[in-house]
């Protein structure tokens, strides 16, 4: 089976082109980081002084589109879909409504992009580097850890994957599904590899413990986002729950 870093790539690679199928009717940045709109005329093709002015715009257009959906963001986690305005929004980010409307739709465009965009921070940001050297063991506990921690400070995200009624996922079509299957997939593929290595039990059911991990993932991130003292969220309960994973699946 795949590695976690190849799985990324194969169901996030393409996914850079994500916005374009938003339904937006602007040309969208292809094969970058961010799937925001692009200026017409682009700096391709110009060399010399206008190269470089040109550069110099685009670098403060993206800086501006990065306030836009950071502030966004962080409306949409505060007050939930209906509760968040254009204009609060565009006050957020310090920019005027008109800039807001030259690069996005409107609210529910911005909601879109946000959404996309947390979700795939969070898989990003629990993917273990190739570099450090870790055994599906140690993949499984990072993995976890880093979703929890994620979630801690990124309350938009439990509050999406837990599908938050304020939130009104049903109008941009739940584009987070995808991504939670893509997450399932990287925990099944550390399973699969720590089977491979004899770390793991050789009758483990992999897509059924690889459910089980992800629902756990998912629970203690709907546990950051709810702050409810009868479902507690500390880091004794993380610790119980990782020693929960290992004891279930390790030879």
């Amino acid at each position: 089976m795949n590695n976690p870093n190849q799985i990324f790539n194969e169901k996030f690679g393409s996914d850079l082109h994500f916005y374009a199928k938003l339904g937006s009717t602007s040309s969208f940045l292809g094969g970058t980081d961010r799937g925001w709109p692009v200026a017409d005329g682009g700096a391709g093709g110009l060399d010399g002084g206008q190269g470089a002015s040109m550069s110099i715009r685009q670098q403060g257009r993206e800086q501006r589109l990065q306030r836009i959906v950071d502030a966004a963001r962080g409306c949409f986690a505060e007050q939930g879909f209906a509760g968040t305005t254009v204009e609060a929004i565009a006050a957020r980010a310090s920019v005027s409504n008109g800039l807001l409307y030259k690069h996005f739709q409107g609210k529910e465009h911005l909601f879109q992009v946000v959404v996309t965009d947390i979700v795939r921070d969070w898989v990003r940001a629990l993917v273990p580097a190739e570099s450090e050297g870790l055994g599906p063991t140690q993949k499984l506990e990072a993995m976890f850890r880093r979703s929890v921690a994620f979630c801690r400070t990124n309350p938009l995200l439990p509050a999406v994957l837990s599908g938050d009624k304020r939130f009104e996922l049903a109008r941009i079509g739940s584009p987070d599904r995808g991504r939670v299957h893509a997450h399932r997939q990287l925990v099944a593929s550390v399973l699969a590899d720590g089977i491979a290595k004899g770390e793991f039990r050789a009758d483990l059911d992999v897509d059924a413990t690889a459910d089980l991990i992800q629902h756990i993932h998912a629970e203690y991130a709907s546990r950051a986002y709810r702050n409810d003292p009868e479902f507690p969220y500390d880091d004794a309960l993380v610790d119980a729950a990782v020693r929960f994973i290992h004891a279930a699946v390790r030879a």
